[in-house]
């Protein structure tokens, strides 16, 4: 069975046609990303650390990202902190505490160079039952999203804050 010439070279060259293959039926197949346009709205997504204690949530639509940390400001308010890879024209934040339907959209203010980093204090009780929803306008073009709020607490398993 090994001793024909044939089916050795089969053997070799099989797994590079397999994987070049693939790779051509997702090129041509495949969702051509296209550019944001304009005066349109595109969705943001809650990538996975804000499904846990991480301090830190990150809403992504293609390479648009949103970095957001809630820290407790006083009694119902909560003080954010919002980083973007790209310069925005203005966020405004919500936070819909449990049992209500409606949040009112807080805008957010300029903190640093280059418009890409706003903090603000919005209204809402620190509770991880509780949803956020963030509204940004960056090149005529809105970014929206809603995601869970487990990532408001920062936790290790050592006890220790890593974040610095």
């Amino acid at each position: 069975m090994f001793r024909n010439f044939h089916f050795i070279i089969a053997f070799l060259v099989a797994p590079f046609l397999a994987i070049m293959a693939w790779y051509a039926a997702d090129t041509m197949l495949g969702d051509k990303k296209e550019k944001a346009k304009e005066g349109l709205g595109y969705e943001l997504l809650g990538d996975s650390n804000c499904r846990y204690e991480s301090g830190t949530c990150t809403m992504s639509n293609g390479n648009f990202e949103l970095n957001v940390q809630v820290d407790r400001a006083g009694e119902g308010e909560l003080a954010v902190q919002l980083e973007s890879a790209h310069p925005l024209e203005g966020v405004s934040m919500g936070w819909v505490n449990p049992g209500a339907d409606e949040a009112e959209q807080t805008p957010l203010e300029l903190a640093g160079e280059g418009r890409k980093r706003w903090q603000g204090v919005i209204p809402g009780e620190a509770s991880t039952k509780a949803r956020m929803r963030v509204l940004a306008k960056a090149d005529g073009t809105s970014y929206y999203g809603e995601t869970a709020t487990v990532f408001i607490d920062y936790e290790t398993s050592f006890g220790e804050d890593f974040r610095q």
